[in-house]
């Protein structure tokens, strides 16, 4: 099974593995791009022709791009803002009607805990971030009072909206977008089967499952802690959590969910995962079990036909319901086991290397293709000991560009000769989205046995489709004394370093 991570924008981070299916004979064809609706995008076809999966890439931007002028609260011309800035009755397309509709059963169904006009709220929570003082009680009660209703009339299939209730479809309108693009992907001839991730909320259509792994809430960029795996088909995953935005206000961190029926932002829950039929359903569901009780949550999820949720409280307690054991997938190491027995291999008296690097934002933040990375350890003889990150496409057409990772590629073709497995089969993993990530190596080869102290040099490799091809190396001793080195960065690259250290001590159980 191969392994791709996704990236959230407010969400946790999920991993999605393809689980292939041997009596289907399509090929998986996986593009990725940035900057889809202010996030990332991937898309995985399968099919058996590559024209066929550029199509349902060309369709399914098209798809996004055509939506997005119509329900988009970030662009003053889309059909949505031009509606509220006119404030007057007017019958809109069958789209937006659709999503305001599903607005309005939504909000009942949760008791108001999914609300559109909470953006009156949002819009109270960041002036007092900006002037750093708390909101007072009584301007959260007059907040809390204009929204007991809709934010907007209908009459007949005109809608008009109400002046003093700002609109924002955020919570709802990510999933509906995944729905329409996997509609749109199944009338394409010869696509057998789809997913789509936007932002960490993912739909998938077909005959093949995946494996999804769900990450601890954290809002650190290293995926070593894990909350479980689960395997969906034709299915939906979305997750709504306070890990990566909030206000901070008088030194003190505000999660950006607020409840509109007390104003106040979310902190009883620290993330929740809803799997359901729909993207629409899962996006909305993941934002109502943020602000519903734990208790409250459960009986919602039990009258949705085929939702099932994960829930973890302030206090890190998890809470599942009930069919949720059903869709975890158990026959792995856990990840926490994994670290604890690569821990065991310590060398040289107990010293690691960290690779610290990030990777750049191009200046044209239109659409583009994440850079190919590679990150390893050459001896003092050139042979390539260890592999420590291999971020390529793997499937598809992917791997016809894993040799513009020149250095790394040429390398890896030697120590191939000599013990003969597979790195891009069973270490690499999916490209990753601009930003700081790191790795570390304590000291093994690419079988996992301790090598000796002396001089090695670190590579880090870059190559980007309609980019750059960009390489950093760095000679460095092994020994028994620590050190920080800064490295130059590159167009692809922006800046990396590395931090040679005794191990930390492993924790007690």
């Amino acid at each position: 099974m191969r392994r791709f991570c996704l990236a959230a924008s407010c969400s946790l981070l999920l991993v999605l593995a393809i689980a292939r299916a041997s009596t289907f004979a399509a090929d998986a064809y996986v593009t990725r791009h940035e900057a889809v609706l202010g996030t990332s995008f991937e898309l995985i076809v399968w099919t058996d022709s590559p024209l066929v999966a550029a199509r349902a890439e060309r369709e399914a931007l098209a798809e996004i791009d055509r939506l997005a002028r119509i329900v988009s609260t970030y662009d003053a011309d889309s059909e949505l803002s031009r509606w509220q800035a006119a404030g007057k009755r007017q019958r809109l397309s069958p789209e937006l009607t659709d999503l305001l509709r599903s607005c309005d059963q939504w909000r009942t169904r949760t008791h108001g805990a999914f609300h559109p006009g909470v953006e009156r709220l949002s819009r109270v929570w960041r002036t007092a971030e900006r002037i750093n003082g708390l909101p007072t009680e009584a301007t959260l009660a007059a907040e809390v009072g204009r929204l007991r209703d809709a934010p907007w009339e209908w009459n007949g299939d005109d809608v008009s909206p109400r002046a003093e209730t700002p609109v924002t479809v955020n919570a709802i309108a990510k999933g509906t977008i995944l729905d329409a693009v996997l509609q749109r992907l199944r009338k394409i001839e010869g696509v057998v089967g789809a997913t789509v991730n936007i932002g960490g909320d993912l739909r998938t259509a077909g005959p093949y499952p995946q494996l999804v792994s769900i990450p601890a809430p954290a809002t650190s960029a290293n995926l070593d802690e894990w909350l479980g795996q689960i395997v969906i088909a034709d299915r939906a995953v979305a997750t709504s959590s306070a890990a990566f935005r909030g206000f901070s206000i008088q030194e003190r961190w505000y999660s950006h969910l607020l409840d509109p029926r007390t104003g106040r932002p979310v902190e009883h829950v620290r993330s929740a995962t809803v799997v359901a039929p729909t993207a629409q359903d899962a996006d909305v569901l993941a934002t109502a079990c943020s602000v519903l009780s734990i208790d409250d949550s459960l009986a919602l999820l039990a009258t949705v036909p085929g939702a099932e949720c994960l829930l973890v409280d302030a206090n890190g307690k998890q809470f599942a319901s009930r069919g949720w054991a059903s869709l975890l997938f158990t026959a792995q190491t856990p990840a926490n086991d994994m670290k604890a027995a690569k821990q065991e291999s310590a060398w040289n008296g107990g010293y690691e290397l960290q690779v610290d690097l990030e990777i750049n934002q191009p200046a044209n933040s239109a659409r583009y293709r994440r850079p190919y990375v590679a990150v390893w350890v050459e001896d003092a003889d050139g042979f390539p000991v260890k592999t420590l990150v291999l971020w390529v496409q793997a499937t598809g057409p992917g791997p016809r560009w894993i040799p513009d990772l020149k250095r790394w590629y040429r390398s890896d073709r030697v120590r191939k000769l000599a013990d003969g497995t597979d790195l891009v089969e069973t270490i690499s993993e999916a490209t990753r989205k601009p930003g700081k990530y790191s790795v570390i190596w304590k000291g093994d080869d690419n079988e996992g046995k301790p090598v000796k102290p002396g001089e090695y040099s670190v590579y880090v490799e870059a190559a980007r489709e309609h980019g750059t091809y960009q390489v950093i190396r760095k000679k460095v001793s092994l020994g028994d004394k620590p050190f920080t080195e800064k490295l130059e960065g590159n167009t692809e690259i922006k800046a990396a370093s590395l931090e040679y250290r005794k191990s930390a001590a492993p924790a007690k159980p």
